[in-house]
């Protein structure tokens, strides 16, 4: 049986506690890809529904990186086939929810906002985030095992956003490797023997 979840529906949010960005963001992203993207199908923790959208950031590589994979392992065609983007906040007095602050526990916040699988939930409070002007959320990342908030999701209209992409960097193996996920070479494919 699995444990009860102690993580509620979003209620009154006024006087939520709010934070500003940080200063950098950091994205892994497919070579051929833009870095702003909005996400809103669903597939996403905090994804909004049309016509508006969630772009994911963490606060540093190491970050970025385990939560791109979800701990792996990952093929080399993998990382040879995503670079790591750092770019800064397009507002940075904006207003994010600040879910790891001790008074969001006043408005029933647990760590459960980052963790819990299916995402309906936590969509709700993204949604309900949005809908209470906050321009974003930060909070934990459910693969970053240190106790920071190291996730920053960003709101805007759904698709390709119109920021800057930030300098790309190749990823390697052995920074791969520094964020503690390893990088293997696809099994052999097993030959067919065909039965006439």
């Amino acid at each position: 049986m699995s444990p009860a979840v102690t993580l509620g529906e979003p209620g009154d949010l006024t006087g939520f506690p709010a934070v500003q960005p940080p200063s950098s963001l950091a994205r892994v992203c497919r070579a051929d890809r833009p870095t702003w993207w909005f996400s809103s199908d669903g597939s996403g923790r905090f994804d909004l529904a049309p016509p508006e959208g969630t772009c994911y950031f963490a606060t540093d590589e190491y970050a970025a990186l385990r939560e791109a994979s979800r701990l792996g392992p990952v093929t080399p065609a993998w990382v040879a086939d995503r670079q790591l983007r750092e770019v800064g906040p397009p507002n940075p007095h904006a207003r994010l929810a600040g879910t790891t602050r001790q008074a969001a526990g006043d408005y029933g916040m647990t760590s459960e906002l980052s963790t819990l699988v299916p995402y309906d939930l936590t969509r709700r409070w993204a949604a309900a985030f949005h809908a209470h002007g906050f321009e974003g959320i930060r909070h934990q990342s459910r693969h970053d095992q240190r106790a920071r908030p190291s996730g920053v999701s960003w709101f805007g209209p759904s698709g390709v956003g119109a920021y800057p992409d930030g300098a790309p960097s190749p990823l390697t193996a052995a920074r791969m490797h520094r964020a503690g996920v390893q990088v293997l070479p696809p099994p052999p494919t097993a030959a067919v023997t065909v039965v006439p």
